[in-house]
């Protein structure tokens, strides 16, 4: 010790491998201490891995990132490259989780947010990580926080290079994504994957499957994606969405995963207690000889160099008669990949990992060589082949429309927005929660009348208190329901046909105090479920939904997390904007600009699709204008009406052809009712598929039926509603 090396001195040794030495060292002159890397003499006398080593630090030092270690200077003296980076003195991941246990749950969600928002920053100038794993996490803990750093940036290489090394596959195998056995390019989705293996060690101190790497390729490729037991939706959504087989369902980016891992964190979900999970099933068997057994050490082989002393492999044992078990973790939601022509997943297996021994004819590949073919880094996460993504999360591949040209979903007969039937006559009526009078109405529709409505009838004795109600059909009966959601219960009081039965619990959830809800069938089963808009005081919003199951609500899970977009500046609805069957997510947003504009969030039925921009208009003012869903034209395509404050309230309408929208120029003034009393509410009060609209006026009790001819937006028929209006509520499809 104490050896200068350009301008560092070395003080001791940290660790060692075939790589080379890590060192502790004093920057001479700043008295800054370092973590200095000295390169094997072998690996410095190569030149194509001396331009890849060059390059590396370079393109590091390109990062300001906050959570990747800084890279301060690279040089060579003698004959010996070095790489000076910031020192970190907590130790690594591994290394605290081996020693101390499993982080609490929101510890560990903070980590993986970090390390999340390392690899967004990577890949922003164009780096994949490609070894992400407990060793190279470190952590610097003070002031009762940790803070993570992505170390080992080693196999990682830029956008712009073209190098190869010896065509083998590097990276950690327990954290290597299926795509990377089969000896596909790394791609920042690949990252992905790898950090939700991350999450599972963080919650549960162990990688996602064990065994060899036969049995680890398997598994990777095959087996399900493993989940934690209880009330964990959140979590186990997440893991659903990095892990995915298919990396075009993984999360459109290492940003979009780094949102969603902190919209988890700060929804007060998240168990106060380590979690409890099945040992892992021992790893599947596959045939093998004792004289050529098929295992390997978990590190890289390059042909090139001589080979190392590998440890000692025992041999696999035989298969059993029954095909090779798999852990025993629930099955989530997710399909798995089926071997094609017949070929079952041991011969899929040995196939993919014949081009991966190719190269191991000997030697070992150091972790700063990268592998043959890699993609550029795209900064939105997905393979160079999958489609344009954006904020916006995607856990499931998006259906076809083929897919729903084939099949004809429950969803697709009960039209584009949630309906209003509660008796069963085919034409929706309009509900009332009267708090003055702690009961809930019904105005039924009859158009044989001269107002079109029928009589104003009781259907309960309470108006429900505090919860947010919303209607729908959420046992799929056919019958409009009330959700009553709170922030820690969901209630759902069902239509009997001449009343709402007494409310009952459909599940726990625990929203914050602030929230919004929307309902509609976004999974296109024929039962209306509820989406769930979180994130005030927060610079991002989340987007939960929780799917009907006809007598309960699944828990919630994160379909969309955005970045930058405020809480407080969005209004939701729901509709089947492109008449596919299930229900989109609408947004009124107010852009910075001024004016608003109209987001579609397009329902994939397990996530929503990147949202696009469907209207913004300039005169639109935000906080004076209201969005009512409805499919107003009667096409089969949800559609808008946007309530605008001009003193009185005008209706102005926008039209969905499926894809595209249509802003008439044509509106409809109420003169005589002030956009501050009106409340309206997407009705088809005859039943004929065009929605109509019912109108109260606050200030008078009147409720008033408007409906579309061709003439535009009329007013029908009005009646004065004998109940307190100042205390109504006229219960649609969102609080």
């Amino acid at each position: 010790m104490g050896d200068l090396l350009g301008p560092y001195r070395i003080t001791r040794e940290l660790g060692a491998g075939g790589m080379g030495i890590v060192f502790e060292a004093i920057e001479e002159g700043l008295g800054r201490r370092v973590a200095l890397k000295v390169l094997s003499l072998q690996l410095a006398s190569e030149p194509e891995f001396r331009t890849r080593f060059t390059r590396e630090a370079s393109v590091l030092a390109r990062s300001d990132s906050p959570h990747i270690i800084q890279v301060y200077s690279h040089g060579e003296q003698d004959g010996c490259l070095y790489l000076a980076t910031q020192f970190v003195s907590g130790g690594d991941l591994a290394a605290l989780v081996a020693g101390e246990g499993v982080p609490a749950p929101d510890v560990a969600l903070d980590i993986a947010a970090q390390v999340a928002s390392a690899l967004a920053d990577a890949h922003a100038v164009g780096v994949i990580h490609r070894d992400v794993k407990p060793h190279n996490v470190l952590l610097r803990s003070g002031q009762g926080q940790v803070h993570a750093y992505l170390c080992d940036f080693g196999i990682a290489r830029d956008g712009e290079s073209s190098l190869t090394s010896s065509g083998v596959v590097a990276g950690t195998y327990a954290y290597l994504a299926p795509e990377r056995f089969r000896g596909e390019a790394a791609t920042p989705a690949s990252d992905t994957y790898a950090l939700g293996c991350l999450l599972w060690f963080l919650l549960t101190g162990r990688p996602p499957y064990a065994g060899g790497l036969v049995q680890l390729a398997q598994q990777h490729e095959f087996s399900p994606i493993p989940q934690l037991p209880g009330t964990t939706d959140q979590i186990n959504g997440f893991l659903r969405r990095a892990m995915a087989k298919d990396p075009a369902a993984r999360h459109p980016s290492a940003a979009a995963a780094a949102a969603e891992l902190r919209a988890i964190r700060a929804s007060g979900r998240v168990p106060d207690q380590q979690f409890v999970v099945p040992p892992p099933a021992a790893p599947p068997a596959y045939l093998s000889s004792p004289s050529d057994p098929l295992s390997a050490p978990s590190y890289v082989i390059a042909a090139s160099a001589p080979p190392p002393l590998a440890p000692p492999v025992a041999p696999i044992a035989q298969p059993a008669a029954s095909s090779p078990s798999s852990p025993s973790y629930a099955t989530p939601n997710l399909s798995t990949p089926v071997p094609r022509s017949g070929r079952g997943p041991l011969v899929a297996v040995i196939a993919v990992l014949a081009a991966l021994v190719i190269g191991v004819g000997g030697g070992v590949a150091w972790h700063f060589l990268g592998g043959d073919g890699d993609a550029g880094a795209r900064t939105d996460g997905q393979s160079p082949k999958a489609g344009s993504t954006g904020p916006t999360l995607s856990p499931e591949p998006q259906e076809s429309a083929s897919d729903h040209e084939t099949v004809d979903p429950p969803g697709a007969q009960l039209g584009p927005v949630t309906r209003a039937d509660v008796n069963g006559d085919g034409s929706d009526d309009t509900i009332l929660v009267d708090n003055s009078a702690d009961q809930t109405l019904v105005l039924t529709s009859d158009d044989a009348s001269d107002t079109g409505f029928g009589d104003l009838e009781t259907w309960s004795g309470t108006a429900y208190g505090t919860a947010k109600v919303v209607r729908g059909d959420f046992s799929g009966d056919g019958l409009a329901d009330l959700a009553l959601v709170e922030t820690d219960r969901v209630r759902v009081a069902r239509s009997n046909g001449t009343g709402f039965d007494a409310p009952e619990d459909w599940g726990g959830v625990l929203q914050p105090d602030q929230f919004k809800v929307t309902a509609g069938d976004f999974d296109g089963d024929g039962m209306t479920d509820l989406a769930y808009l979180t994130g005030a005081g927060e610079n991002y919003v989340a987007i939960d939904v929780a799917l009907s199951e006809g007598s309960t609500f699944g828990g919630p899970t994160t379909w969309a997390v955005v970045d930058g977009w405020k809480f407080e500046n969005m209004k939701i609805g729901a509709g089947d904007f492109d008449a596919d069957g299930d229900a989109d997510l609408i947004e009124l947003g107010k852009p910075s600009e001024g004016g608003a504009d109209l987001r579609l969030f397009r329902s994939e039925r397990s996530t929503f699709a990147k949202n696009e921009l469907w209207l913004y208009s300039a005169t639109w003012d935000w906080s004076g204008t209201h969005p009512v869903v409805g499919d107003f034209d009667g096409d089969g395509d949800a559609d808008v009406f946007a309530m605008l404050d001009e003193g009185n309230a005008r209706f102005v309408r926008v039209l969905s052809d499926g894809t595209t929208p249509v802003l008439e120029s044509q509106h409809l003034d109420i003169a005589d009712v002030a956009y501050a009393d009106a409340r309206p509410v997407a009705t088809d009060t005859d039943g004929d598929g065009t929605t109509d609209l019912v109108l109260l006026d606050r200030a008078t009790g009147t409720v008033r039926l408007l409906r579309y001819g061709s003439d535009g937006l009329r007013e029908t028929g009005r009646i004065a509603a004998a109940l307190d209006a100042d205390n109504t509520v006229v219960v649609g499809i969102t609080r």
